[in-house]
């Protein structure tokens, strides 16, 4: 039996990283023309948790009621599971270093991570609440390969001083200049939930305000799952909703409905282009999206690899001139709408993301999305879906991980950060007062709040 291409093809599909999430993509009925992932790419992006330490105490925080018990993961183990995303998603994966709170372990372990990422030829980006990312870190990460800098700012977090979404923005300002000037691409995460929902217009302008410098702006409706006291669901909280807030900020309405980022019900991604004040849906043709995809994913599939987007933009262009032309007409359509923009911002255009994340409840987890997932955590038992390892997390941080020695096989405990002959590396350390978050906190207090009222 012969096939067209001859052996590199039947390599290429033998090996193709893509495939295994396209097949369940297909099989939940996901797999639209507008799917870029396990077509274009074997996975959106891996979290690679490198604490489970945080210096906040989100009210909607997605840790583990003794998540702060857990000792941070030897640097060698982390390296391992680097190697282990590379292996099931190929090169250039965004892997996200988060956890907790990463900017908690050392800049020098951090520089190792980063500098690891980057010899093996993938994306990292640094997820964290800002606080502990000054100039010098960042600066120092960039030089030894951070590609991106994801800021996690909302009221969930309790920040003193701070009553609405409104009043953060200053916070969100303060922290895109130091990550600009040290290079690297500016995302942030926006918790929604009910105390906020109804700000989304005014945080929505703010990023149609600084797209010259954020890339993407997320936004993850609550979810009742981890430690956070906040359990209740916003009544009328959907994707839609949040969406048609969103266009009321930025004055526009932007289609979440051209491209696909794994399940329909998981994310949504559109695309916004901003010329001065005005702004328009950069996606507005599902047809034109499928067929340009397509291209890219025939160039992608013939390298063997994923590849980044502009190269491959780059040679769809070329090596299809007709449709080129097809590109530049609908480029020309869009800046049309912008027209107004254009003249105010001195003929300078932006594009700007916003993707919008739906996780599912702890106990109210559907197979076919888990079986879909897009966004995986790396493990000791290999890379598992968010939503699934945020089930279980305590289960997955707790459990023994084995390190190889020279002298054989020892086992690593995260509850008392010793390494033994066998799993079980004693008992777990108790936690203090202090360390103590969410609902166990709480519980703490009360109980202290008690025994002072019975004395």
């Amino acid at each position: 039996m012969s096939l067209p291409g001859g052996h590199r093809a039947l390599v290429n599909w033998v090996s193709d990283l893509r495939r295994p999430l396209r097949q369940a993509l297909s099989r939940h009925g996901q797999l639209d023309a507008g799917q870029t992932d396990g077509q274009f790419y074997p996975i959106a992006c891996v979290a690679l948790e490198v604490t489970q330490r945080c210096n906040l105490d989100c009210t909607l925080c997605y840790l583990s009621d003794h998540a702060e018990m857990a000792h941070d993961v030897p640097l060698e183990v982390l390296f391992r599971r680097i190697d282990t995303i590379e292996r099931h998603n190929g090169a250039k994966t965004p892997i996200q270093l988060t956890g907790g709170d990463p900017t908690l372990r050392s800049p020098e372990n951090l520089e190792r991570l980063c500098r690891y990422i980057r010899e093996r030829g993938m994306r990292s980006c640094l997820m964290t609440n800002g606080i502990k990312a000054t100039d010098t870190l960042l600066e120092r990460l960039a030089k030894v390969g951070l590609d991106d800098v994801a800021f996690h700012v909302d009221l969930t977090q309790d920040r003193r001083g701070y009553s609405t979404e409104v009043s953060l923005n200053p916070v969100r300002q303060a922290y895109i200049e130091p990550a600009q000037k040290a290079g690297m691409r500016i995302l942030f995460n926006t918790t929604v939930f009910e105390a906020n929902i109804e700000e989304m217009p005014a945080v929505a302008a703010f990023f149609r305000r600084n797209a010259a410098q954020v890339t993407l702006a997320s936004f993850q409706m609550e979810a009742i799952t981890g430690r956070g006291l906040a359990r209740n669901h916003t009544s009328g909280l959907t994707m839609e909703r949040v969406a048609s807030l969103l266009d009321a900020g930025l004055g526009t309405r932007v289609n979440y409905d051209v491209a696909s980022v794994g399940h329909a019900s998981c994310a949504r991604y559109g695309a916004v282009l901003v010329a001065g004040d005005n702004a328009v849906s950069a996606l507005d043709n599902p047809s034109f999206f499928g067929a340009l995809l397509s291209r890219m994913e025939k160039h992608a599939v013939s390298e063997g690899a994923t590849t980044r987007v502009a190269p491959t933009v780059h040679k769809v262009l070329f090596r299809d001139p007709v449709f080129a032309l097809r590109i530049s007409a609908y480029l020309i359509s869009r800046l049309w709408h912008l027209r107004r923009g254009l003249l105010a911002g001195r003929g300078r255009v932006h594009r700007i993301s916003f993707l919008l994340h739906n996780f599912m409840d702890a106990r109210e987890l559907e197979r076919d999305r888990c079986e879909s997932c897009v966004f995986m955590v790396a493990t000791e038992r290999g890379p598992v879906s968010m939503c699934v390892h945020n089930a279980r997390r305590d289960a997955d941080i707790i459990a023994p991980v084995r390190i190889d020695t020279k002298d054989g096989p020892k086992w690593w405990s995260a509850s008392t950060g010793r390494t033994g002959a066998t799993p079980d590396a004693g008992p777990p350390e108790e936690m203090s007062f202090t360390r103590l978050k969410g609902r166990l906190r709480a519980k703490a207090e009360a109980e202290r709040v008690k025994g002072k009222t019975a004395t």
